[in-house]
């Protein structure tokens, strides 16, 4: 009996064994970031194996036999854990968490090269900027921004000002800006890029062109993704900040996490002020003195640019649980009340003129890996609401003097009652509402399928009791809703050397308005409601290929027939920011092209080094551009410009000795030219002018270099060094075209950065000091608006938890 009993355990034992499945699974950190490169060793009954996960932390195994197996796995980031599983079906799932351990390894300041190497694998032409390091100085988003190759952030002031981002010859709402995904419109203008500390963000992505489809947006010239620092363990940071011209920040953040039953709180805010009183100077400074007198140009201090804003943001529900990777309840809240000194151009001056407005944005997160077999889904949707008011009521002509101008010993008013026209109390109310859809579903090993959907509605509500109330009475309207659609496909071969993804695009636009309208200026003009409907629909498709040559070279390339849909801000204007409606706008259409190289890891003893080049062409028609209209330049108006082709290229190095001293240099070039035939008054075609695209900086430079010395003065401290320098070539601030009007020169601009910091031992503490624009130089960006000059600026940072 004991024999046959022996015999039967043998052969069951026998079989099971002879039948095989496959382990598959992911691995991430408890922060809930996919645990890239790391290292399994997969031991069993006579069964050894050595496989490392992939960009998305996942990992498979095929034909493993039946049996019993321990999971050795190994990270950088994470302490060695090992962990045991029981293959006894065709397919097993294992997913791992880890520890997540700071890295204690030097970073680059602009670029960390490991996830930047992962990215661009993926073909798509991209900067990855890390602010780990740049966090503990004095230093703003758009700044660091304007440091990465074949971006330019024009700003129209100092701290607050409106911003605009160009990317390789792309500008305006052709680039998407979002927050974790999330296009940033839904966030308010008070919750920007110009306003949330660096400390709060945990890296940057810059993508130049084509833009996966996963960001959904009709993003044609490029996008811009940042990513916060979500915590998932407990800790809380501060900062606080002071500077010239009356500029304060402060910001914390924390976060708290029960890891036995994956309960999640995280939150951060921030405040920011600013006087923004520095000086400018030049052909737009000056002054009349006296009626008939000559202008006399001086140096002048801005008087009423005040800026202030704070905001907060709120997340609480659970992380890392059986039933969901992520499941949270957020909330941003922020507000911001602004002076406003200038029109479109510094021709004109406001004394009186100003902005309230707030925000307040509510959402879900979900996400999920594998909640049905191979496939993962991860969902947002968030309402938001934006009170906006504009307050211009008073009509006394003000001058860069600082006070009202006075002939005669008469204040000068303005006729039209208020200084930007018509006397205006006006109340906007705009409403947004937000979802996407990720799903993923991974057919096999190498090949991965991906569905994206994006809703996006707008409406607002307008009221000015300074109308006469018979006007006041047609109510407007302004509606707007988007769709957009996208399918992606990819695939790896080649022992994922080669990395192929294929994706098409649906574009659906409806938006509908009823707006006032005057038949004259003169008191008996007729007022009436004029209605406007347009749709559109669209269809998009590109793809993104790149090969690993090796461990240090990888190539890539891109192409698209891009789409983007005109923004509800830029059909509907915006009275706070002197845009006029344009309520005709058509979508812009664009074929953009990439192709370029990655080098990294280039070892030679104690030197490090890195290349990275991009090439890219835009042939775009429609290109929705803003420009100031009327003979004072006083306003703003978005407009198509027809036919633009544009070429160019950037390049990056990088370079690091012993992890000490750093350096990177990039260099950015783009001929953007207008190819629009215009006809005679016969109707013969004329040749078009081909002439440089208007008020758009075509050629920059920027050097960056950095020093870091440990145990500086104390045992386990950190003092680093950094000073940064921007090159902005000349460029037309109107046309170029040879005997035109109004070829005004941008000139050539060069703004020298240095700065400190001084980490104290047991990294609680860091003390930064910088200096901004060095020599003092005029910076000009949008429309010769001038920025700071020289600005001394201290922080300090410290860990609470």
């Amino acid at each position: 009996m004991l024999f046959i009993r022996t015999l039967f355990f043998f052969f069951l034992t026998s079989v099971t064994f002879s039948q095989n499945g496959d382990f598959y699974g992911k691995i991430k950190f408890n922060t809930n970031e996919p645990a890239i490169g790391a290292f399994i060793i997969i031991n069993g009954f006579e069964y050894y194996k050595e496989i490392s996960t992939d960009i998305n932390g996942d990992f498979y195994l095929k034909e493993v036999p039946y049996g019993n197996y321990t999971f050795q796995i190994h990270s950088l980031n994470s302490k060695p854990k090992t962990v045991s599983a029981t293959l006894n079906e065709s397919k097993k799932v294992v997913n791992i968490e880890l520890e997540f351990i700071e890295n204690q390894l030097d970073e680059v300041l602009i670029v960390s090269k490991s996830r930047k190497k992962i990215i661009e694998e993926k073909g798509f032409a991209v900067n990855v900027i890390s602010t780990k390091k740049a966090a503990i100085q004095s230093i703003q988003v758009n700044e660091l921004l304007d440091q990465s190759a074949g971006v330019r952030v024009r700003q129209s002031g100092g701290l607050g000002s409106t911003a605009n981002y160009n990317l390789n010859g792309m500008s305006g709402n052709s680039v998407k800006i979002f927050i974790d995904g999330v296009p940033i419109r839904n966030f308010g203008p008070s919750f920007s890029l110009n306003s949330i500390p660096a400390s709060l963000i945990k890296r940057i992505e810059v993508y130049k062109g084509v833009v996966p489809p996963y960001l959904s947006d009709d993003a044609m010239g490029g996008a811009i993704n940042i990513v916060l620092n979500n915590i998932t363990k407990n800790e809380l940071r501060a900062s606080i900040s002071a500077g010239s011209f009356g500029t304060y920040r402060a910001d914390i953040i924390g976060g708290y996490r029960n890891n036995k039953n994956g309960f999640t709180a995280r939150g951060s805010a921030f405040l920011n002020y600013a006087d923004n009183d520095y000086k400018v100077w030049g052909n737009q400074v000056a002054v009349t003195l006296a009626p008939g007198t000559p202008d006399v140009y001086i140096r002048a201090k801005r008087f009423h640019d005040r800026y202030r804003s704070q905001g907060g943001k709120a997340e609480i529900g659970y992380t890392n649980v059986e039933w969901a990777d992520q499941f949270l309840f957020g909330a941003v809240l922020s507000n911001m009340d602004k002076q406003i000194q200038t029109a479109a151009t510094m021709e004109i001056v406001y004394g009186n003129r100003f902005t309230e407005q707030n925000t307040n944005m509510y959402s879900l997160d979900y996400k999920k890996t594998d909640i049905l077999k191979n496939l993962d889904v991860s969902a947002f949707a968030s309402f938001s609401k934006l009170n906006r008011k504009t307050i211009d009521t008073i009509a006394t002509q003000y001058s860069w003097l600082g006070y009202p101008t006075n002939y005669y010993n008469t204040p000068d008013v303005w006729t039209s009652g208020a200084e930007a026209g018509n006397p205006t109390l006006q109340k906007d109310i705009d409403k947004t509402v937000n979802t996407r859809t990720n799903l993923t579903y991974r057919i096999k090993e190498n090949n991965t399928l991906q569905f994206n959907h994006l809703l996006n509605t707008f409406s607002r509500d307008s009221d000015d009791p300074m109308l006469p109330a018979i006007e006041n009475a047609l109510k407007e309207e302004r509606k707007y809703k988007k769709n957009i659609l996208s399918l992606s496909y990819e695939n790896l071969a080649f022992n994922k050397k080669l990395r192929t993804t294929a994706f098409a695009k649906s574009y659906h636009m409806n938006r509908s308005s009823k707006l006032r309208t005057r038949s004259s200026n003169s008191s008996n003009a007729t007022i009436e409601i004029e209605e406007n409907i347009v749709k559109s629909d669209d269809l998009g498709f590109g793809g993104a290929i790149s090969y690993k040559v090796s461990s240090k070279l990888t190539v890539f390339g891109s192409a698209e027939k891009a789409i983007r849909l005109p923004e509800a801000g830029e059909v509907f204007g915006n009275v706070s920011t002197n845009i006029n409606p344009s309520i005709n706008l058509k979508p812009e259409h664009s074929n953009n092209y990439n192709l370029g190289f990655s080098v990294d890891k280039i070892k030679f003893k104690k030197h490090n080094f890195g290349v990275n080049a991009n090439v890219f062409i835009r042939d775009t028609e429609d290109l929705i551009m803003q420009f100031p209209i009327g003979n004072d330049e006083e306003f703003f108006e978005n407009s198509n410009v027809g036919k633009i082709y544009t070429e160019g290229f950037d390049f990056e190095l990088n370079y690091n000795y012993n992890n000490k001293l750093f350096f990177s240099g990039n260099t950015s070039f783009f001929n953007a030219r207008d190819y629009n035939v215009t006809y005679d008054l016969n109707g013969n075609p004329i040749t078009p002018s081909y002439e440089r695209l208007a008020n758009t900086p075509y050629f920059t430079m920027n050097y960056n270099v950095k020093y870091n010395a440990k145990n500086f003065i104390q045992q386990e401290s950190l003092f680093s060094t950094y000073s940064n320098l921007l090159y902005v070539n000349e460029f037309f601030r109107h046309g170029s075209t040879l005997g035109g009007s109004g070829k005004t020169v941008i000139p050539t601009q060069i703004s020298f950065d240095a700065g400190f910091a001084y980490t104290f031992p047991k990294n609680k503490i860091t003390f930064s000091f910088d200096i901004k624009n060095i020599l003092n130089n005029q910076i000009f960006d949008n429309y010769a608006l001038q920025k700071p000059g020289r600005g001394f600026y201290s922080k300090l940072t410290f860990t609470i938890l």
